[in-house]
C-alpha cells in the first residue's frame, strides 16, 4: 500500500489514531496522573511513541519528519478535554 502523501489525509489518519487511544480508560488515567503531577508526556512515552510508529506506517517521511500533524492531533484530540483535571500546570 502505497503510504500517504496528502497533508489533509495525514491528519485525519493522526486523528483517527489519537482518538482511539483516548478512549482507553488506561489511557485516560495516565493522562489524568501525568497531568496531575506534571509529568504528561513521561507518562505517556510508550503510548506516543507506538501511536507515532503506526501513524509512520501510514503517512510518508517527508509528512512525518517535516510537519507537526501527529503532534497537533494529539493536543487536539487527547489533550484538549483535560482543563478540568486539577494541576499547578495551569
Amino acid at each position: 500500500m502505497a503510504k500517504v502523501t496528502d497533508p489533509k489525509k495525514a491528519a485525519i489518519r493522526a486523528r483517527v489514531i489519537a482518538s482511539d487511544i483516548a478512549i482507553y480508560p488506561d489511557i485516560q488515567k495516565k493522562i489524568e496522573r501525568g497531568i496531575a503531577n506534571d509529568n504528561l508526556f513521561e507518562e505517556l512515552a510508550d503510548v506516543m511513541r507506538e501511536a507515532r510508529q503506526h501513524f509512520e506506517g501510514y503517512v510518508c517521511e517527508e509528512l512525518c519528519n517535516n510537519t507537526n500533524i501527529f503532534e497537533k492531533a494529539f493536543i487536539d484530540t487527547v489533550f484538549a478535554g483535560t482543563a478540568h483535571i486539577e494541576s499547578d500546570i495551569w
